[in-house]
C-alpha cells in the first residue's frame, strides 16, 4: 500500500509543511512531501511503499555511523552513552538474569555495549541488512558469548523476551504493523524500548547539510505524544521517556528521544509541544543558514560541486544554498547528466574539473568528509572549500 497524504496514523486529513526533490534511487519516492497531523502532533513523508524501502535497506549497510565514529574500535562512542541513559531508565532491570531482542540492531553496536555490561544475560539480534554480518563479527572478536545475531525466524523461535529494543527503525517504517510482531516477541508485561530522532529539537542540534533531518529515508518524525499514541494502538502501555543527545560525525551532537512502553500497560495519553512549531522554527533557521553560505558563493563566477547525491538535490531548491546557482559544475566520477525542472548538470570526473576551472568546491557529500578534503588539497592546495 502506498503512502499518501492522509494521516498514517489515524487516517486524518493533514498539512503540507515541505515539497522535497530528489534524484533517481532504486524504487525510492524522488518527490516525496512533508506533512503534518495537528490531532497526532506528527509529521511523516507521504509516497513510497514498504515493500520498496525493505528492497533498499536489506541491500546495503546502512549504520556505518558506527564503524566512522569508532575510529576502528569495536566499540561506538554513540552506544555507550545510549547504553548509559537506557540503563539508567530501566532502572535495575538487569538485577536479574533478562533474555534481550534488538530488533534492527545494525551493527549491533548497542548490542555490544549491553552484553559487555550484562554479563549474566543474553542479548539477540535481527537486522534485514549486510551490517548484521558486521554485528555478528564485532561480537565473535570481542569474545561475547551471551551476544548472537540471528535471521528473524531463529529470533522468533528463541523468543519471548524480557525486552525488544527498536533503537533508530520506526522512523524508517511506512507500515507499523511490525508493532503486532514486537508484541509477540514481548513475555508478558515485558518491555519495550523505541528510539528515535528527536523531532522536538532539530533547531537545537545544527548540520552542515541543509535540512539535513528531511529526506526521504527518515519517513516519521515523532514527537512523545504521537510516538506514545502508535504504541498504545499497538497494545503498550506508556512507562517512560527522555532525551538525550549523541555524538555524531561532524562534532555536533545528535538529538535523541526514548521511550519505554510496557506490553499489556495501561493506556497514558501523554501530551507534547507542537512538532509543526519546531519544524516551522528549523526550516527558517536553515533557510537563513543557507542564505549566508549563498552570499559567499556568489561572489565566484561559479562553483565545482562533489557530489550529486539527496544533499546536492536537497540544497538545490526550498532557500538551499545551491538554489540560486547557474553557473555550476558536478563533480563526479559516474558519467551523470542530473535534470531538475528546466535546469541540467552535466558532470565531470574530479581532477578534470578541479584542474578545468578555477572556483571554489561545495562538498555535498555527508560521509568522508576530510578525505574528500585531502583530494581536493592534493589536487590543488589552495583550493577554497564550503561544506553544505
Amino acid at each position: 500500500m502506498m503512502r499518501n497524504e492522509r494521516c498514517p496514523l489515524c487516517g486524518s486529513e493533514t498539512e503540507h509543511v515541505l515539497k522535497l526533490r530528489f534524484g533517481a534511487k532504486m524504487k525510492l519516492p524522488t518527490e516525496p512531501e512533508i506533512r503534518h497531523c495537528a490531532p497526532d502532533n506528527f509529521l511523516f513523508v507521504t509516497d513510497g511503499c514498504q515493500s520498496d524501502y525493505d528492497q533498499y535497506y536489506q541491500s546495503l549497510a546502512n549504520d556505518s555511523i558506527h564503524t566512522e565514529l569508532s575510529g576502528g574500535d569495536l566499540r561506538s562512542p554513540i552506544s555507550k552513552v545510549q547504553l548509559k541513559r537506557l540503563a539508567s531508565a530501566l532502572d535495575g532491570f538487569f538485577d536479574q538474569t533478562r533474555k534481550v531482542l534488538d530488533f534492527g540492531c545494525g551493527e549491533a553496536a548497542l548490542l555490544v555495549e549491553l552484553a559487555r555490561e550484562f554479563p549474566s544475560s543474553s542479548f539477540f539480534g535481527f537486522d534485514p541488512g549486510p551490517a548484521a554480518q558486521v554485528g555478528a563479527r564485532k561480537g565473535m572478536a570481542l569474545g561475547l558469548r551471551n551476544l548472537s545475531i540471528n535471521d528473524l525466524k531463529a529470533c522468533m523461535e528463541r523468543g519471548p523476551y524480557d525486552l525488544v529494543i527498536a533503537s533508530h527503525v520506526v522512523e524508517h517504517l511506512l507500515d507499523f504493523d511490525v508493532f503486532h510482531l514486537l508484541n509477540d516477541l514481548l513475555n508478558e508485561n515485558g518491555l519495550l524500548y523505541v528510539e528515535v530522532p528527536d523531532s522536538l529539537r532539530y533547531e537545537t542540534c545544527k548540520r552542515q547539510e541543509f535540512l539535513y533531518y528531511f529526506d526521504r529515508l527518515h519517513v516519521n518524525h515523532f514527537a512523545p505524544q504521537s510516538l506514545a499514541r502508535l504504541a498504545t494502538a499497538h497494545g503498550f502501555g506508556y512507562a517512560s521517556h527522555f532525551e538525550y543527545v549523541f555524538p555524531y560525525r561532524d562534532g555536533n551532537g545528535y538529538p535523541a528521544l526514548g521511550m519505554l512502553f510496557r506490553k499489556g500497560g495501561r493506556a497514558v495519553r501523554i501530551s507534547s509541544p507542537s512538532i509543526l512549531d519546531a519544524t516551522n522554527r528549523y526550516i527558517v533557521q536553515e533557510k537563513q543558514r543557507a542564505k549566508a553560505v549563498a552570499g559567499q558563493l556568489n561572489a565566484f563566477d561559479g562553483i565545482l560541486v562533489w557530489g550529486a547525491g539527496d544533499n546536492f538535490f536537497r540544497s538545490l531548491e526550498n532557500g538551499g544554498p545551491l538554489s540560486g546557482e547557474r553557473n555550476m559544475v558536478v563533480l563526479d566520477r559516474r558519467p551523470l547528466e542530473i535534470l531538475i525542472g528546466d535546469r541540467k548538470y552535466k558532470a565531470a570526473e574530479p581532477q578534470d574539473g578541479v584542474r578545468r576551472h578555477p572556483w571554489p568546491v561545495v562538498v555535498t557529500v555527508s560521509e568522508g568528509r576530510e578525505s574528500i578534503s585531502e583530494q581536493i588539497i592534493q589536487i590543488d592546495p589552495g583550493r577554497r572549500i564550503f561544506f553544505v
